[in-house]
């Protein structure tokens, strides 16, 4: 089969890989669509603990499952499905455990022809999404929805921040909250990003990089409730001029700066919280796919690449410029 592998010197190729075998209670699961996140880039350059390599990239996929294993129920053949990008979440919905670990490094990813999987990491793909649209909801989905739901309480009327429109957590954020009833505003240094997100519900948006934004953004929205933050201000001290008393900001990156500061007193006064968060849970995965299928969201896709396409695809993901994902069809 072909796969996207990247070597032990960090050089990404399509490969000819072995087939993967299936352990008991696993499947064989042809993979229609897969789709990229900046997680790859930062494996890529080294920026991960741990780094076993050679690996087969990426954690988003959807597929057909073309075989069980022994203890599979052969219900499971030629079912159509998406696969929960990780293993080891573990019994607690609060965290995970130690052993929590995304795939596409160090265990297979999704980027090839083939993957084996535990039928208990698969979910019924909904019907009315293509296979594009299923794989790109994975990772930057469930992340956004344990942000929005989980961890910010999200509910009709809350007033919603998110940072860096245009990524696929904020994309898949921006939908969740639409959806919702929530009411969304949105940063960016792109003013066609901030057009686009306007266009999908949003009721505004400010350029984070004008000195004056946090200011900007208090006069648009009147408060914020929730912050879903992929970039966190090295002073969260400006938060303070827009957030709601109670505000919750919920953080899944740093690429903006990997440190901030805060005022103790204004944080505490204030009665903030200020919360880590990745991935999410089986369940919430669930959750997720149940809510998107009763209110029929489809995820935003940038653009299609073929799976012989993979290096150039990562290559257009390096440089930023894409509104919602980048998927690659197989």
């Amino acid at each position: 089969m072909k796969g996207l592998l990247l070597r032990a010197d960090q050089s990404l190729e399509i490969a000819k890989l072995p087939q993967p075998t299936i352990k008991p209670k696993e499947v064989l699961i042809e993979v229609k669509a897969s789709a990229l996140n900046h997680r790859e880039i930062w494996i890529q350059k080294g920026l991960y603990p741990g780094m076993k390599l050679p690996c087969i990239l990426g954690a988003d996929g959807a597929g057909i499952v073309i075989k069980c294993g022994s203890d599979v129920s052969a219900d499971w053949l030629d079912k159509e499905v998406i696969v929960y990008p990780a293993y080891d979440w573990g019994d607690n919905e609060q965290a995970p455990t130690r052993q929590f670990r995304v795939l596409g490094m160090p265990d297979p990813g999704t980027i090839a022809e083939y993957i084996a999987m535990p039928v208990s990491n698969l979910i019924a793909k909904p019907t009315y999404l293509s296979w594009s649209e299923a794989a790109a909801i994975p990772v930057a989905g469930l992340t956004a929805w344990r942000a929005l739901f989980s961890h910010g309480g999200m509910h009709k009327r809350s007033k919603v921040l998110i940072t860096g429109i245009g990524g696929g957590v904020a994309q898949a954020g921006l939908s969740l909250a639409v959806a919702q009833g929530a009411d969304v505003y949105v940063t960016s240094s792109s003013k066609d990003k901030i057009r686009q997100a306007i266009s999908l519900g949003a009721q505004g948006g400010v350029n984070y990089r004008e000195d004056n934004w946090h200011l900007q953004l208090k006069e648009l929205s009147g408060g914020i409730d929730i912050v879903l933050d992929s970039s966190p201000s090295p002073i969260l001290d400006n938060y303070f001029k827009f957030m709601n008393y109670g505000g919750r900001i919920v953080t899944y990156g740093s690429t903006g700066s990997p440190k901030t500061s805060i005022s103790i007193s204004k944080f505490f006064l204030r009665h903030i919280q200020f919360i880590g968060t990745a991935m999410g849970s089986p369940s919430e995965f669930q959750e997720l796919l149940n809510f998107m299928e009763h209110h029929k969201i489809k995820p935003t896709i940038y653009k299609n690449f073929s799976l012989d396409q993979a290096v150039e695809a990562i290559e257009t993901l390096s440089k930023g410029h894409q509104i919602g994902k980048i998927v690659l069809s197989h």
